[in-house]
């Protein structure tokens, strides 16, 4: 499915010139804030994004072009990869695949608002939202990620003790430049080999609250 506004469009954009490959802010909504975003949407869009959870992001051009194609999910591979770091971060990556291109959600499962969503799971499902390059255009499609695959991350949704959250701050962008290698994330089983990443990451904005205010610096 084809909308014609983004809901994803927070006023942090990584902007329009970008290094490849192409990183990009996101954002976690709940069912009540995609309720309201979509209050003005086509009847069918509303009721496609209705009571779920919508995970919002970007991807390049090219994968978008060849996401619209194949209408959204269809030829689409998707998975969910999650790690702990040295630090004691806990992260899962949520993985989009087509052809070559692959397309990565990084979610900080230490963050509060994480935790929340995959405490929803029990009784909701996931939507997922693409959108063209901080383009005006998104797919929206139910991701095929089960819920038992994201509740079962809630042994890693842990908040992080007083004593590491900065170390896990201070290491949190080594770890965003390493999720933008191809080699991060192995292709999907029978897919090709991944030669372009577009990464989409959600800012742990209420970490960094509780952090020192020299790391805001």
């Amino acid at each position: 499915m084809t909308i014609n506004t983004p809901l994803q469009k927070p006023a942090d954009s990584a902007g329009s010139q970008r290094p490849q490959p192409a990183l990009y802010f996101g954002r976690l909504m709940t069912p009540a804030q995609v309720n309201a975003a979509t209050a003005c949407y086509p009847e069918a869009v509303r009721n496609e994004l209705a009571g779920h959870w919508t995970l919002c992001g970007d991807v390049c051009t090219k994968m978008f072009a060849g996401l619209q194609a194949a209408h959204g999910e269809h030829g689409l591979h998707e998975r969910i990869t999650a790690f702990s770091t040295p630090a004691g971060g806990s992260y899962a990556v949520l993985m989009q695949q087509r052809q070559g291109f692959q397309h990565r959600f990084l979610l900080p499962l230490f963050e509060p608002k994480v935790a929340a969503f995959l405490a929803a799971m029990a009784r909701g499902t996931l939507a997922i939202s693409l959108a063209n390059n901080d383009g005006a255009d998104a797919l929206v499609w139910r991701s095929r990620i089960g819920a038992h695959e994201l509740l079962a991350l809630q042994v890693f949704a842990m908040p992080l003790a007083k004593t590491v959250r900065e170390q896990v701050m201070m290491e949190y962008f080594r770890v965003v430049k390493d999720m933008t290698e191809p080699a991060r994330i192995p292709p999907a089983p029978q897919s090709k080999a991944v030669h372009h990443v577009s990464l989409t990451i959600l800012m742990p904005e209420e970490t960094l609250r509780q952090c020192d205010k020299r790391l805001m610096s």
